[in-house]
């Protein structure tokens, strides 16, 4: 797709009336149903243990009616789950609530529409031809480097500067290009401060008009700072590996959901009730154009408001509050995801440590500090303790590739510690164990 067939594509969008908005909504989940009854034996099994006609649900109004899924979609095997199994050309990779990496297919069109989503997020807040990209992501086996720069290049030069090369490599490319706008995580921006500060450079001086926002959350004081020090329009935007770009943030700070691709719901997370407008629950995502695997009533967790609009900036349809966070224990910190699993996985598996631990997280002068506190399964001394914890640091940075991005980023920035503890300290007192505290 080029730009011309992009911006035709958008306007097409938004000109649509609701009616026909829904309408369209209303025939893409019926091919949806129809193709995941007719080609996903996963699916189809599904519906019949749920004793669900899939001819009773003839719009997205009756979608309540179907079960809800969540990661465990991602444990089958795909050839039982796929609905174009023969047709996958890509998988990516992301961390599972077990700790497993989750491996998600995409088809083609599947890896289009992903593309077709991000960009319309950048065209959304102004982004025009012959604008100039940093891409800012990382470019794994997971999809966010990928998709985000196959959008950016509809627009013309995208620098990639992967989350791996270092603040080093991403601020000369800054500096080099003179580039319009940025794609990256949020915690790549106080180490951009950091480092211009060390050598007494500007962060207005980079000229950037737009910075793009994904793959963690923020606050709004987080947002305010940093758009004073770069003189530049923080925008946010929602995705997963799973769905793809979901939503996309206007000038009023709500996310924008691309309709044509997916259909939200928010749920209350206790009884899967659907929540009234503007109540806070869990988000539910059925993505109506996707063709690996049918994602439909897919549970994200994420606690988020939803408003069936009009916005304040105009766009019509749904649009969600800020997201804010999950329903389970799945914190984020220097760029990565990190599930309690995983953790105690790297913590247990060290011989002479309990699964008895605190991990906390804190924010000092605007970083992400980590400590854990670990109790030791017999009395230790200092040169006991001092083994343990090398160890177990040697197991956080090796146990999987995500955890070894983060501790080893933490680790480069002395914002870990890990501190053994004698037996008791942390087991004998009364009440469930709180492992993982959240300070920020």
């Amino acid at each position: 797709m080029n730009y011309s067939e992009l911006l035709a594509d958008f306007l097409h969008q938004n000109s649509q009336s609701r009616t026909e908005q829904q309408a369209f909504k209303n025939n893409q989940l019926r091919w949806l149903l129809n193709e995941a009854f007719a080609k996903s034996n996963y699916y189809r099994e599904l519906l019949e243990q749920n004793k669900v006609d899939i001819e009773a649900i003839q719009s997205y109004k009756d979608l309540q009616q179907l079960p809800i899924i969540s990661s465990e979609i991602f444990l089958k095997p795909m050839p039982t789950v796929s609905m174009a199994f023969d047709d996958i050309i890509r998988y990516c990779h992301t961390s599972g609530s077990t700790g497993t990496p989750k491996h998600v297919p995409y088809t083609r069109k599947d890896i289009n529409n992903a593309i077709i989503s991000q960009a319309r997020s950048f065209l959304f807040t102004g982004v025009e031809p012959s604008h100039k990209c940093l891409c800012a992501m990382t470019y794994g086996p997971w999809p966010s480097g990928m998709i985000c720069h196959a959008a950016a290049e509809i627009f013309g030069l995208t620098i990639p500067a992967d989350s791996f090369l270092g603040v080093d490599h991403q601020l000369q490319s800054l500096q080099r290009y003179q580039l319009d706008y940025m794609v990256c995580l949020p915690s790549l921006l106080p180490r951009l401060e950091r480092h211009c500060l060390e050598k007494d450079i500007s962060l207005a001086s980079l000229n950037i008009r737009n910075i793009f926002m994904v793959g963690e959350l923020f606050s709004e004081e987080f947002r305010s700072h940093y758009e004073m020090l770069f003189n530049a329009r923080l925008i946010n935007m929602y995705a997963n590996t799973e769905l793809g770009l979901i939503a996309s943030e206007c000038q009023h700070h709500n996310l924008h959901v691309w309709e044509d691709f997916f259909h939200a719901e928010v749920i209350d997370p206790d009884t899967g009730e659907p929540c009234e407008d503007g109540a806070t629950g869990e988000l539910v995502i059925t993505a109506l154009q996707r063709e690996a695997l049918p994602l439909i009533r897919y549970n994200t967790h994420d606690l988020v408001e939803m408003h069936k609009g009009p916005c304040e900036c105009g766009h019509p349809g749904t649009y969600l509050g800020p997201i804010k966070g999950r329903i389970d224990n799945m914190f984020t910190i220097n760029g990565g995801n990190v599930y309690p699993i995983a953790l105690e996985k790297a913590i247990t598996t060290v011989t002479g440590l309990s699964s008895f631990y605190h991990c906390i997280i804190e924010k000092v002068d605007g970083h992400d500090h980590l400590a854990f506190e670990i109790e030791a399964r017999e009395s230790v001394d200092n040169r006991d303790k001092d083994h343990l914890s090398r160890k177990c640091y040697k197991n956080l940075t090796s146990s999987d590739v995500t955890l070894r991005m983060i501790f080893l980023g933490l680790e480069a920035a002395s914002r870990i510690t890990i501190e053994i503890l004698q037996p008791g300290e942390i087991s004998n007192k009364s009440g469930k164990v709180k492992k993982i505290i959240d300070r920020r």
